[in-house]
């Protein structure tokens, strides 16, 4: 069942939303407390500063004093927004075991779309009319396919990644560099609303009443990577927020990443083309190759997590 943020008390709600906590770091604190009240109350009773280095627990009591929760409690419930925690049984399993695992989501929608195989669409929020069209034909055959999509809910191609997926039946995730309730960019207002209509999901890690900061998008980008079996890059240049996630997905996350080649000498694509010719995207010449990737990551990820999830519950 979703969670709503009434469930939490005041304490727990500042421990959760301490930005740039992470999700180890705060299962950790919770799994030594005993439960996340008692975190809580440990932060504030100067008992974690036992647990953690270098006067950790100091700056985790100043963040939490400092928070305002009234907002954030109102600007959920609001637009009726529900949270999972990294502590929660339907946490989304890719992301656990991330470098920069979040602590917590904030979701609106079927979370279950995270839950299979899934693609990660991204490019240029200045797209030409070939990285449309592009996106419409890999997109289409992707959700076609029962594999969600996965985008960052920007201008250009993440929106024509969503709505492609959405024209064909299929199931797409936006992931937000801002709160629920400030959403960016704001004229993706109605997009995002038919996600959730059609059974998608819209997430963010942060707070509901939290505006759009450059510093957000990097984050945000990490997230997309993280809860895809494989990445797709549709027009990126040379640099470009499109590369960035290409590249968390493929150096840091293990994932394969792939790029559709654009025309020489066009800058909406030199990204991708110096990438695929440095050998560290492969190309994509058509969809039932990002398709068979995506399903057999999926289930090599599944297998990995099923694994380490009974290593688990035979230590304990």
């Amino acid at each position: 069942m979703p969670r709503k943020v009434q469930e939490l008390q005041d304490d727990a709600l500042k421990l959760l939303c301490v930005e740039d906590l992470g999700g180890k770091t705060l299962a950790a604190i919770v799994l030594r407390a005993g439960g996340l009240d008692l975190a809580a109350e440990a932060v504030f009773s100067g008992e974690v500063n036992t647990w953690l280095p270098n006067g950790d627990g100091n700056v985790l009591i100043e963040r939490m004093e400092r928070m305002e929760i009234d907002g954030m409690r109102w600007s959920a419930d609001a637009i009726d927004a529900s949270i999972v925690t990294v502590m929660d049984d339907d946490f989304p399993q890719l992301l656990y075991p991330l470098p920069s695992c979040p602590a917590i989501l904030w979701y609106r929608g079927n979370l279950n779309c995270v839950t299979r195989a899934a693609v990660a669409i991204v490019g240029s929020r200045r797209c030409t009319a070939y990285g449309i069209e592009q996106t419409n034909l890999f997109s289409s055959e992707i959700a076609q396919s029962d594999i969600t999509i996965i985008s960052g809910g920007a201008r250009g191609i993440d929106a024509a990644s969503h709505r492609s997926a959405l024209r064909h039946q299929g199931k797409t995730v936006a992931i937000l560099g801002s709160g629920l309730s400030v959403l960016y960019p704001p004229e993706h207002e109605s997009l995002f609303n038919t996600i959730i209509a059609e059974g998608g999901v819209v997430i963010s890690e942060f707070p509901c009443n939290r505006p759009p900061q450059p510093a957000y998008f990097p984050r945000r980008n990490r997230i997309v990577s993280g809860l895809s079996s494989t990445v797709l890059v549709i027009e990126a240049a040379r640099r470009s927020g499109a590369l960035i996630t290409a590249r968390i997905a493929v150096e840091e996350h293990g994932r394969h990443a792939f790029a559709v080649p654009g025309r020489i000498g066009d800058t909406a694509s030199e990204g991708c083309l110096r990438c695929i010719l440095d050998g560290w995207l492969e190309l994509a010449l058509e969809p039932s190759r990002v398709i068979e990737e995506a399903t057999q990551a999926w289930k090599r990820l599944s297998s990995t997590f099923d694994e380490v999830i009974n290593t688990c519950e035979e230590l304990q």
